[in-house]
């Protein structure tokens, strides 16, 4: 792991602590084990059905994007999809990320270059889902509503951040969509002033990469991808709203909708794997925002955690055994690209 890597997983860690502290002083384990007795197991299966769901609207947008580098065949995909997503919930620093695009690449036998171009795309599709989704909230919320440092102004600062981040990007892509060879070209020339022979391997990478970005030149398929994109968050949605009255808490889309949010703004900051504590903490504040109960609102940030972590993490676990790999070798090969990329 870089030095940098490293220091981001120290800050995660500590961030974690200070988030899992703040939750615990609130929480009654007497109520909490309550809910734990009492809860029903069907809605746990209906949450992680509903995940399955969201991964295979994932895979299907995955493998649309890759088709310009190569055809791959759905099950290879979806395998890389829970590898990489086990992988975060696991290993520090997100690297999870690059294990999913390490693992794509291994199964599909496409350029590691053009996977990592898909992702770069899957990524810029979720920001216009994401910001409209943090719109239509801010719509319908009550101008005074807050819990702890969540309030309406906290996610209109959070969501004008995303949105200029979210263009700087744009604009980036958009020059790469546009001119790939130009910048292909640039980029070369300017890394063969320090080696010829890296300029060259450069040019070829960055054009491998304007391949993956094909998808962004075809506006149908664009809008396609976009609607897989809005997809995947209507399945996450769901499954925070279902999950509301294994803790007794009412069927509320509003409630859902926060929760949904709140698991948004959580993998946005630095945390230890799993978000553990930063998932947690912006649940709790951003159900109580809408009038959850406090001992409700925090049995479910617990419990909702849980049930879709452990299940997700044994099932990754094995398909990462069937695959032949190991968990070491993903989170060094993660290190590898992330200090490669560094």
């Amino acid at each position: 792991m870089t030095r940098r890597g490293r220091w981001q997983a120290w800050l995660g860690v500590a961030v974690s602590l200070g988030c899992l502290a703040w939750v615990l002083r609130e929480l009654d384990f007497a109520r909490l084990w309550q809910a734990v007795r009492q809860i029903n197991l069907l809605y746990v299966v209906l949450v992680n059905l509903l995940f399955a769901g969201s991964f295979a609207v994932r895979t299907l947008r995955w493998q649309i994007l890759l088709e310009p580098v190569r055809r791959a065949a759905f099950n290879h995909l979806f395998s890389a999809n829970l590898i990489g997503f086990m992988a975060n919930n696991l290993l520090p620093a997100r690297l999870g990320e690059l294990v999913r695009a390490l693992v794509g690449a291994r199964l599909t036998k496409a350029p590691l270059a053009g996977v990592l171009a898909s992702l770069v795309v899957e990524r810029m599709l979720d920001g216009p889902v994401v910001l409209g989704f943090v719109l239509v909230m801010l719509l319908i919320l009550e101008p005074g509503a807050a819990a702890g440092p969540i309030s309406v102004g906290a996610l209109q600062t959070a969501g004008l951040s995303l949105l200029a981040v979210w263009l700087v990007l744009a604009a980036l892509l958009a020059a790469a969509v546009r001119w790939p060879s130009r910048v292909a070209n640039a980029a070369g020339g300017a890394a063969a002033r320090l080696s010829p022979r890296l300029g060259v391997r450069l040019r070829q990478v960055l054009l491998t990469f304007g391949q993956g970005l094909a998808p962004l030149r075809r506006p149908r398929l664009l809008i396609r991808l976009l609607l897989l994109s809005l997809g995947v968050r209507v399945f996450v949605f769901a499954m925070h709203t279902v999950f509301l009255a294994a803790v007794g808490l009412p069927f509320d889309l509003m409630m859902g909708a926060m929760a949904t949010l709140a698991a948004l703004l959580a993998t946005s900051l630095p945390a230890a794997p799993g978000s553990i504590g930063a998932y947690q903490l912006a649940t709790f504040w951003a159900l109580r925002m809408v009038g959850a109960a406090e001992q409700p609102a925090l049995a479910y940030s617990i419990l909702y955690w849980a049930a879709q972590y452990f299940p997700l993490v044994a099932v990754g676990l094995v398909e990462t055994y069937r695959q032949g790999l190991n968990l070491r070798s993903l989170g060094r090969g993660g290190s590898d690209l992330a200090r490669a990329r560094a």
